[in-house]
């Protein structure tokens, strides 16, 4: 069995749909919460979405990753034993 390490299926499938999600959530962020405010410009708002929705999403991203990556190669394997009838 070969070990296709960062390009599994599953791990490539998933990082996909974590843009989207990064997308979707860019596309919300920019409809309604842009505003302006006596402090803040509508641009300032922008970016400051901006660099919410993809420090989330990248972070969300790494802990899913980790979680799928250890599943990938269990480093305890379950010890079977037969109970006596």
């Amino acid at each position: 069995m070969t070990c296709l390490g960062f390009a599994a299926p599953g791990l490539v499938r998933g990082s996909l749909c974590w843009l989207v999600f990064g997308l979707i959530a860019t596309a919300v962020q920019l409809a309604f919460f842009v505003k302006e405010t006596p402090k803040i410009s509508k641009q300032e708002s922008r970016q400051l979405g901006h660099v919410v929705v993809w420090t989330s999403t990248v972070c969300m991203w790494l802990f899913w990753a980790f979680v799928y990556m250890h599943q990938m190669i269990p480093l305890i394997y379950p010890v079977h034993t037969e109970i006596p009838s």
